[in-house]
């Protein structure tokens, strides 16, 4: 199914963990659709190699595990996304162009693992929630930069005031934020 949108190739697949990231070693993919609950290396090994490695392929998770200590370990360990196996594939394919691009994703079935009472101790400012809302469709401070005609170095400030403001630990518990708010 993959291969047949346009601009995404299937270029490989593994069955254990091992394999898989021997792959993306020797293919070095944009991104790698990746099961936490790989045999022989499980993915959040193969995810703390990559990034170990600093090999430049992002991960895109796809699984069955809707726990929030998986996915909050996963997100910690460098995931880009969080897919939830019951998503549609108009949903995987959405995921993997925003991660491919640079963003996040985080099903939207899955918000609700970081309730936490979020305290907004500050308001955000306007541009802060336009920022916000750009983070929740997934895009990367680079694009919202230039869409806003900002430098990405603002744009990271801004990220960073978001989270310390509503408490929030990574880019995932924001866009996952911003789906429960519905902005």
């Amino acid at each position: 199914m993959i291969s047949t949108e346009p601009g995404l190739h299937w270029v490989g697949e593994a069955g254990n963990g091992q394999d898989a990231l021997e792959l993306v070693r020797r293919l070095q993919p944009e991104v790698l659709l990746l099961d936490l609950g790989l045999p022989q290396m499980d993915g959040l090994e193969v995810m703390r190699v990559i990034a170990a490695d600093t090999l430049p392929t992002r991960v895109l998770v796809v699984t069955a595990r809707q726990d929030p200590q998986a996915m909050r370990t996963a997100l910690s360990f460098g995931a880009h996304g969080y897919l939830l196996k019951t998503d549609d594939a108009s949903a995987l394919v959405s995921a993997l162009r925003t991660v491919a691009d640079g963003g996040h994703h985080v099903s939207p079935e899955l918000a609700g693992v970081f309730d936490r009472d979020v305290q907004t101790r500050e308001p955000l400012t306007p541009r802060e929630v336009e920022i916000a809302q750009a983070v929740g469709r997934g895009l990367s401070s680079k694009r919202i930069g230039c869409d806003l005609g900002i430098s990405e170095h603002t744009v990271r400030k801004h990220r960073e005031n978001i989270a310390r403001k509503l408490g929030l630990r990574n880019t995932a518990e924001m866009v996952a934020w911003m789906i429960r708010q519905r902005l």
